[in-house]
């Protein structure tokens, strides 16, 4: 359900949030994955990210991490290339991320998915009375994705505990979100597909200025040198969306690049 449609959203003054970046685990996969058509021969690392934003009245996530059981995605990026590999440290599974950063998954009262994939959808089933906003596009094409449309295997996208969580019991708390939509007050998005279908930009109103992450840009090389992703679906979209996120934001953020903690020590954003 859309905003308009959504009887839980009402009109209430924009809320200002502080951002904070936590690692929950990453690849060491094929540099072409972030450069597209470059760095043949390289191989790097990307991190997944759980994402605190919080304000004085709620907090939100961006994202939930991997799945505690994770195998069956490791042998997937394995079929990339021998060398490649997942990893995640103990401290970096989702409860452990939330009981450092002091947050009751029960109290969380909107988790974001962007995409619609295994490191963002593996532990929905955390957040008893949160609402998932995720892109209307892209959820379409989860459930019912169009002849020949690139996609990625279901057990990939979102493991089989996660799927009946959506269809059973999250069933009425999914707000399914238009191309330029609002998620709560002082958190927008807007579809930048790219990556994939389900792919958003999320902009955050913090006291450092308007927040902006996303996943159709891997790493800061992506929006400050303009080299599209490899791993897109759409180089049409991914120029229109760095593009756009260049004009907009005050501090970007792409969702897979370590150099996140070393332009922000701590993963503290604002």
């Amino acid at each position: 359900m859309g905003n308009k449609e959504n009887p839980a959203f009402t009109e209430e003054p924009d809320e200002i949030y502080s951002v904070e970046v936590y690692r929950a685990g990453g690849e060491y996969g094929p540099a072409v994955s972030v450069y597209h058509n470059g760095r043949l021969t390289e191989f790097l690392e990307l991190y997944y990210f759980v994402v605190a934003l919080r304000s004085p009245r709620r907090t939100v996530l961006i994202n939930t991490g991997m799945p505690e059981d994770f195998s069956a995605f490791d042998n997937f990026v394995k079929e990339w290339h021998p060398e490649c590999r997942l990893f995640r440290a103990p401290e970096e599974t989702t409860p452990q991320i939330l009981a450092r950063a002091g947050i009751d998954p029960a109290g969380v009262k909107t988790v974001i998915l962007t995409p619609l994939t295994i490191y963002t959808t593996g532990n929905v089933s955390l957040f008893s009375n949160a609402r998932f906003a995720v892109s209307r596009v892209g959820w379409v094409d989860f459930w019912a994705p169009e002849p020949h449309a690139p996609r990625l295997p279901k057990n990939i996208a979102a493991p089989a505990e996660s799927r009946r969580y959506f269809a059973d019991e999250a069933f009425d708390r999914m707000q399914l979100l238009d191309k330029e939509d609002v998620i709560c007050p002082g958190v927008t998005c807007f579809y930048t597909g790219g990556h994939h279908l389900s792919s958003m930009a999320v902009s955050v109103q913090t006291e450092r200025g308007k927040v902006i992450l996303g996943d159709c840009f891997f790493t800061y090389d992506n929006l400050e040198k303009n080299i599209p992703i490899g791993w897109a679906e759409n180089l049409h979209e991914i120029n229109v969306a760095y593009d756009r996120v260049r004009r907009s934001a005050d501090i970007a953020v792409p969702l897979y690049d370590p150099q996140v903690f070393q332009r922000y020590p701590g993963g503290k954003i604002a």
